[in-house]
């Protein structure tokens, strides 16, 4: 479960975000982070049953900073109000599929994919879906994975055809997504009852084919050089 004193500390933050009172609460800050943090070892633990690389990751490497970045931002809040770690085989500063844990009050989620990425992979990624889409097909389509995320993949999309790729091809949805990610909400109640750890794997473990394939289409990954 997450501890209570997790939900405290973001609620108080959320309420006070500025630096003089972090500063403050530093200890309060500090223990909150120590729970999050033992929260998601028991999670990657339990997900060596069915990725096994992810045994190897350093819960420390997953969790992002608290400190949001502010330079481009018209909210100027100096911190985030939620702790989330993103799970992957090569760590957490990589082009790469994995798993995210999202622990705010009110806002939690569980999530897997490829967000947002950038040109190449996104490119990859499309590349293996012209190769062959019905694996991926075959993947999102599955009973379990319905029921957890929706029949249909909800990561942003053009309104159009990609470049070079005709408006009647068969994977067509497919070709149109610019990002690959899927979530699953989470009530408060969720995360505070004594079985989390063994819900999150069981989620992340429905994910796993899904962000297996995205990696597969990043690791194969041959540019056209006539491009």
């Amino acid at each position: 479960m997450i501890n209570p004193d997790v939900f405290h500390f973001l609620n108080q933050l959320k309420a006070n975000n500025n630096r003089r009172w972090f500063v403050q609460h530093k200890a309060e800050y500090a223990a909150a982070r120590a729970a999050a943090l033992e929260t998601i070892d028991h999670v990657i633990a339990g997900m060596a049953r069915f990725d096994p690389p992810i045994v190897e990751q350093d819960p420390e490497d997953c969790l992002f900073r608290i400190n949001r970045d502010v330079r481009f931002s018209r909210d100027k809040s100096p911190y985030k109000a939620h702790f989330g770690a993103f799970i992957t085989d090569r760590g957490r500063k990589v082009d790469r599929a994995g798993y995210y844990l999202h622990v705010e009050p009110g806002d939690s989620m569980l999530a897997g994919g490829l967000y947002m990425p950038p040109a190449l992979p996104l490119r990859a990624v499309r590349q293996a879906i012209l190769r062959d889409g019905r694996p991926l097909r075959r993947i999102v389509s599955r009973p379990n994975f319905v029921k957890l995320f929706g029949d249909t993949l909800p990561g942003r999309r053009l309104k159009t055809a990609p470049r070079d790729i005709p408006r009647d091809h068969p994977d067509l949805d497919l070709l149109q997504l610019t990002s690959f990610e899927v979530a699953l909400p989470l009530k408060d109640a969720r995360l505070r009852k004594k079985d989390f750890v063994e819900y999150a794997v069981g989620v992340f473990e429905v994910m796993h084919d899904y962000i297996a394939w995205l990696n597969r289409a990043l690791d194969s990954f041959a540019p056209d050089r006539s491009a």
